[in-house]
C-alpha cells in the first residue's frame, strides 16, 4: 500500500509519528512543510514541501490546490491520511476527484470543539476518526480510534 500523509508541521505531525510501526512497512509520501524541525523528524522520508502559513490563507490554500494536482497524479496513492490542518482540505479535493480513498483524524487536543479542517473533510473522508469520544457529538459517523500519543 501507498500512504500520502498531508499534515501541518508541529502537533500535527506529532501525532503522525508515534504510528510508525503502522506506516513504516509501507511505501510512503509526506506532504507538510519545510522548517528546520519538519527536515529533522522526517529525514530519510520522500517529502513533498507544502506552502505555509495555511490558517485561513486563501493565497496558500489556492498554491496548496495547485501542489495536489500534481502530487497526487504523479504518486498514486493508495490512500491519503491526513490529521489536519488547512493543508489537508486541497489534498481531500484533489483525492476525490481522482478516485483516492481518504481517511481523516480529528486533532488530539480538540476536545470539545471540531477543528475547521475536519469540518470541511469530514464529508469528503472515507473514514474519519477521533481521538476522544467528546468529538462524535460534532462528528457521528466517526470511528473512534482512541488517543494516538
Amino acid at each position: 500500500m501507498k500512504i500520502l500523509f498531508v499534515t501541518s508541521a508541529g502537533g500535527h505531525l506529532a501525532q503522525l509519528l508515534p504510528l510508525k510501526s503502522w506506516w513504516q512497512e509501507h511505501e510512503r509520501v509526506w506532504v507538510t512543510f519545510r522548517l528546520p524541525e519538519v527536515e529533522a523528524a522526517l529525514e530519510g522520508e520522500t517529502v513533498v514541501w507544502a506552502h505555509h502559513p495555511t490558517t485561513r490563507n486563501a493565497k496558500n490554500a489556492v498554491k496548496n490546490l495547485f501542489l495536489a494536482w500534481p502530487t497526487l497524479r504523479h504518486e498514486r496513492p493508495d490512500v491519503v491520511v491526513s490529521i489536519g490542518a488547512g493543508v489537508s482540505v486541497p489534498f481531500f479535493l484533489v483525492a476525490k476527484l481522482l478516485g483516492i480513498k481518504t481517511v481523516y483524524i480529528e486533532c488530539f487536543d480538540r476536545i470539545t470543539m471540531p477543528t475547521l479542517s475536519g469540518r470541511i473533510c469530514y464529508p469528503m473522508a472515507d473514514l474519519f476518526c477521533v481521538q476522544w469520544a467528546e468529538q462524535q457529538k460534532y462528528y457521528r459517523d466517526a470511528l473512534n480510534i482512541g488517543p494516538v500519543l
